[in-house]
Parts: C-alpha cells; structure tokens; sequence
C-alpha cells in the first residue's frame, strides 16, 4: 500500500491497543492477520463505501467484551468513549478510521456483545515496479551527493541511517541528540 509507515503502525496500535482493554480482566486472545484479497468480482462481498479490486485486508479480532449496539454507529466519533475517566480520550479510532479514509480505504466492524470484535481494514493495494527492472539503473538513479544530518534518539536508527546513505553517496552527519543537532 501507499502509505506512511508511522500511520500504519497507528492503525494496529490504536486496534490492539482498543483490543487489550476490552479483553482486561480475563483470559483474552488478540489475533492479527494480513493478507492479499481480490474483490474484483465479490461485489456483494464488499464492505461498504469499498470499490471492487485489490486490497491489502488487514484484520485485528479479539475476544474481548464486545460492542454493545447501542454505540456501534458512535464508535468512530472523536472523543466517544466508554472508558471511565483519565483511561483514555476516545480518540484511538477515530485516529485509525481518519487514517485508513485518507489512504483510499475502509474499516469493516463485526462484534458481538460477551464474544470480541473483529476490526478489518481494507486498504487498496498499490502496483509493485517492474520487478525485471534492472536493478544497476535503479541503484543509480539513486545516487546523491548531498549531505544529510539525522538526529533520532535510538542509535540503532543513527547507525542503519548512516551507514544506508553513505553507501548511496550522501555525506552523512549523525547524533541522538537534539541538542547537538541544533548546535550543528
């Protein structure tokens, strides 16, 4: 898919993260699946709003306390939440159903009440490059000269960082350090 990897790993964090609270208190089992599906020809298959073609389907099931159906329509809604206070904004699906509009695809809820819920999200599946590309023109339309700074606070990224661009030719200057980035 074409999206930003950050808002990706939104999307299963808030869904997890929802999906933890639910099952509190209690044996619970969180499964979480990706796949590949074609709904070129499962229109009556599809979800709502959801155009027929290829989508990556990536679903968070839980066997949590489920949704009451009273509040099912609300579930997306900006600060609706049925925590008590100080245990959360309301605001994780509503980031999660922002996100996966924005990338051109849908959120599909099923639940019942005593027996979990199941998040499937539907997002369209992008056309990889032609794989027989060479990978020689490739490598080269990539090679920079510019000079990079890059400043995150775990050093694992610091180094990969480094390391990456300078093979691709960028002069590299590195730190975990804001402040010293700032200096720089």
């Amino acid at each position: 898919v074409l999206a930003d990897p950050t808002q990706i790993h939104q999307v299963i964090m808030n869904l997890c993260t929802n999906a933890a609270y639910a099952m509190r208190g209690r044996d619970g089992r969180l499964e979480i699946g990706l796949s590949l599906v074609d709904m070129e020809n499962e229109q009556n298959l599809l979800p709502a709003n959801l155009m027929s073609g290829r989508y990556v389907r990536l679903s968070v099931r839980d066997n949590g306390c489920g949704i009451d159906p009273a509040i099912a329509e609300k579930i997306f809604e900006p600060f609706f939440t049925t925590k008590k206070a100080r245990e959360g904004t309301g605001l994780g699906l509503s980031v999660v159903y922002g996100i996966v509009k924005g990338l051109g695809g849908t959120i599909d809820v099923q639940s019942l009440p005593g027996e979990g819920a199941t998040f499937t999200v539907y997002l369209p599946l992008v056309a990889l490059p032609d794989e027989t590309q060479d990978e020689d023109t490739e490598d080269a339309d990539l090679q920079g000269t510019e000079k990079i700074l890059f400043v995150d606070d775990e050093g694992m990224l610091v180094n990969m960082a480094g390391t990456y661009f300078k093979s691709m030719g960028y002069s590299m200057t590195t730190t975990t350090s804001s402040v010293r980035a700032l200096e720089m």
